[in-house]
């Protein structure tokens, strides 16, 4: 059996920032006097440990280009450039052990939101290099799919550049182009590579897409599985194939309500270590045709062909 090995951190360290026309130099006294939320009381437990750290930074110090963040969604995208101009922000960095995730992230962002609701600014995490969306309260369960991996399209057709035939038009679009890369921003926060995958055919886009987010959320699981143990290795060893089913697709979501009549098997994803921070994903080495040939087939989940975003199931919000 095929496997690779990368290296797992003890510690990992997420920012989150949070630009505004006025930042208060007592950013630990406006936290201490938040309105009660989900994860109050880990904020004030955590303040001026490693694990939650807010410092207030001015265009004079930042050490970070604030033009770098991006909208991931069209409706972000006058937030972002708000954000890009500001000139105060309210820095929330977050360098907690990696067996403290997911719940060390979850703590800073949700700081993050209560000072943002606050002082009237605007939220960004620092590792996707996204704006986040508007929002007062943090989920107390975890779910991926809350604008954890940076994980966006591209614009389709390379914006307009791409002139491959459609698959429905002419069977040889299939492999049309290879003008789709995709990759995570946001495991490392979790002790993981992150994961791409790449020479992907513009019509295959979303599948792909669902591919990567389904292999990260299996990836994560195992991985706090392993955590879970206690190893004292820095390095961990899986396996290069894995099998994925439709629970893993829907466990990114955090929902159990997309059942088909008939649920296509487990479908497998082959990895490979590109750096020792990054994993590509490809289809299994028995597979016969390349990795459009692999997209544009049956072998998918059905929801992976057309679902770009899915709400959570409802689950209670106290912490």
């Amino acid at each position: 059996m095929a496997t690779i090995t990368f290296p797992v951190p003890s510690t990992t360290t997420s920012r989150f920032a949070v630009a505004a026309e006025s930042v208060p130099q007592d950013l630990v006294d406006l936290l201490r006097r938040s309105k009660p939320a989900p994860f109050h009381a880990h904020i004030a437990g955590r303040l001026g440990s490693p694990q939650l750290q807010v410092t207030r930074e001015d265009l004079t110090c930042l050490r970070w280009d604030p033009g770098r963040v991006k909208a991931a969604r069209p409706e972000d995208r006058q937030a972002a450039l708000a954000f890009n101009d500001a000139a105060e922000f309210a820095v929330v960095t977050a360098f907690a052990p990696v067996t403290d995730q997911p719940r060390g992230v979850q703590v800073a962002r949700s700081a993050a939101y209560a000072i943002a609701e606050a002082i009237g600014g605007i939220t960004a995490d620092l590792v996707t290099g996204h704006i986040l969306s508007p929002s007062t309260m943090e989920r107390t369960r975890f779910v991926l799919s809350d604008h954890w991996l940076g994980d966006v399209l591209p614009p389709y057709r390379a914006n307009g550049h791409c002139t491959a035939a459609e698959p429905e038009l002419d069977p040889e679009g299939v492999n049309g182009c290879a003008c789709v890369r995709l990759r995570t921003r946001g495991l490392r926060r979790f002790g993981l590579p992150e994961v791409q995958i790449s020479d992907v055919a513009c019509p295959h886009d979303l599948a792909a897409l669902n591919v990567l987010r389904t292999t990260a959320r299996r990836l994560l699981t195992d991985h706090w599985s392993w955590l879970a143990t206690g190893p004292a290795a820095r390095t961990r060893t899986i396996a290069a194939d894995l099998h994925l089913a439709q629970s893993d697709f829907n466990d990114f979501w955090g929902t159990t309500r997309r059942v088909h009549i008939t649920p296509p098997a487990p479908f497998g994803v082959h990895l490979s270590l590109l750096t020792p921070r990054l994993l590509t994903v490809a289809p299994p080495a028995d597979f016969d045709g390349t990795i459009n040939d692999w997209l544009w087939s049956d072998t998918l989940p059905l929801g992976m062909y057309d679902l770009l975003e899915s709400p959570a199931d409802p689950f209670p919000s106290a912490a």
